[in-house]
C-alpha cells in the first residue's frame, strides 16, 4: 500500500510556502517523489503548478504495471486531471522534476496536452540550465511557431480543457426507463450515473468522441475521469487555413477516461493499489470513430482485481436544432 497522496494545496498554504522558486518548490517534490507510481525507480517525475485560483497541484508519473508505456499517464497529464477535477480553469505556472534541483521543460506529446488549456501560451515553465541558474519560459517557447501560430487564432467562444462549466449534454441509451439518473451525480455512488457525469465533463472538440469512466473499490468508493484530447499539428500534411477546420491536418493525442479515474483513484484511494478496483462501468457513444471500450477492457483486465466487473453503457447527443 503506498502513501496517500496530498494533491493540492489551498491558497493559504500556497502563499506560506513563499514564491514560485526552486527552493519553494524542492520541499513539495520531495514530499510527491515516492508517490510516483512508476515501473523504473529511476524514472520518476513530479510536476508542480499553480493555477489562477491561487491553489498549488501535484502531479506524478503512473506507470501500469502489465502493460506497454504508452499507456502510462504523465506526470503533466496527471496535473491537468487533477486541475480538471478540482475545477481549477486554468494554469499560472509549473515546474516538472525528477528529484535534485534539475527542472525539465515538458515533453513535446505535454507541451500540445498543456496547450488546450486556456491562455496556456502564457504559462510560465520553471527551467535550470546546466550551470543550475534558474529561467522561467511561457509555454508557447516549446511549441512550433505554425502552431502557436493557429492557437492564438482560437476565437474566445471556442472549449477549452479546463471549462468547468462544460456539459455536453448527454443522455444513456437505456432499455429499462426506472433506471433513472441521480439528480445529484457528482456524488452518489452509482457507477453509471458517476460515468455518464464525467462523460458529460469530456473534453473532445476534435475527434466528437466523448467518454466517461466510473471506478469503485473493495470499500465502495467511487472515482471517475473522462476521455481528454490535444492535437499537435503535422506539417507534411499540408498548410493550415485555421483551428476549427485543420483538424485532418493534425495528429491526435489523448488521454483515455480510465486514465483519468485512475488519477482521481491516486489522489483520493488512500494510498491502495490499484487491484483495489473491484467494479468499472464505460460511457461512450454507440458508434465511436475512436472507441474506448477495447483499451479500457485491457488497463481493467491487468491492474484491477481478478474479479472486477467491466460494463460498457451507451449515451445519446442532445438533438439539435434545425433552426
Amino acid at each position: 500500500m503506498a502513501l496517500p497522496l496530498s494533491s493540492i494545496l489551498a491558497p493559504n498554504e500556497t502563499e506560506f510556502s513563499g514564491d514560485f522558486t526552486t527552493e519553494t518548490i524542492m520541499p513539495l517534490i520531495n514530499r510527491a517523489l515516492p508517490l510516483a507510481r512508476t515501473l523504473n525507480p529511476q524514472l520518476p517525475r513530479v510536476v508542480v503548478g499553480r493555477g489562477s485560483s491561487g491553489r498549488t497541484f501535484l502531479g506524478v508519473n503512473v506507470d501500469l504495471r502489465g502493460l506497454p508505456l504508452h499507456y502510462s499517464i504523465h506526470a503533466e497529464q496527471f496535473l491537468v486531471v487533477n486541475l480538471a477535477l478540482h475545477n481549477e480553469r486554468k494554469l499560472n505556472c509549473l515546474a516538472i522534476s525528477a528529484g535534485g534541483t534539475f527542472f525539465y521543460a515538458p515533453c513535446g506529446h505535454c507541451c500540445h496536452f498543456l496547450q488546450e488549456i486556456r491562455d496556456a501560451s502564457n504559462t510560465q515553465i520553471l527551467i535550470t540550465d546546466p550551470l543550475f541558474r534558474q529561467n522561467s519560459m511561457p509555454l508557447s517557447t516549446f511549441l512550433p511557431q505554425k502552431f502557436f501560430s493557429v492557437y492564438n487564432e482560437v476565437p474566445e467562444y471556442f472549449a477549452r480543457l479546463l471549462d468547468h462549466n462544460r456539459r455536453n449534454g448527454l443522455t444513456l441509451i437505456d432499455p429499462n426507463p426506472i433506471r433513472e439518473i441521480c439528480v445529484n451525480s457528482d456524488s452518489c455512488t452509482h457507477l453509471k450515473c458517476r460515468a455518464l457525469n464525467a462523460a458529460n465533463r469530456s473534453y473532445a472538440p476534435y475527434s466528437n468522441c466523448s467518454s466517461g469512466v466510473a471506478l469503485m473499490d473493495h470499500q465502495g468508493k467511487v472515482y471517475s475521469g473522462w476521455y481528454m484530447e490535444s492535437v499537435a499539428y503535422n506539417p507534411s500534411l499540408g498548410p493550415v487555413q485555421n483551428h476549427m477546420e485543420s483538424a485532418a491536418l493534425y495528429q491526435f493525442a489523448q488521454l483515455g477516461p480510465v486514465q483519468a479515474a485512475l488519477v482521481d483513484f491516486v489522489t483520493n484511494g488512500g494510498g491502495h493499489e490499484f487491484d483495489k478496483i473491484v467494479q468499472a462501468v464505460l460511457v461512450e457513444k454507440r458508434v465511436a470513430k475512436f472507441s474506448q471500450v477495447a483499451r479500457a477492457r485491457n488497463i481493467i483486465k491487468k491492474i484491477a482485481h481478478d474479479s472486477c466487473v467491466f460494463k460498457v453503457l451507451h449515451f445519446q447527443e442532445p438533438v439539435k436544432s434545425s433552426e
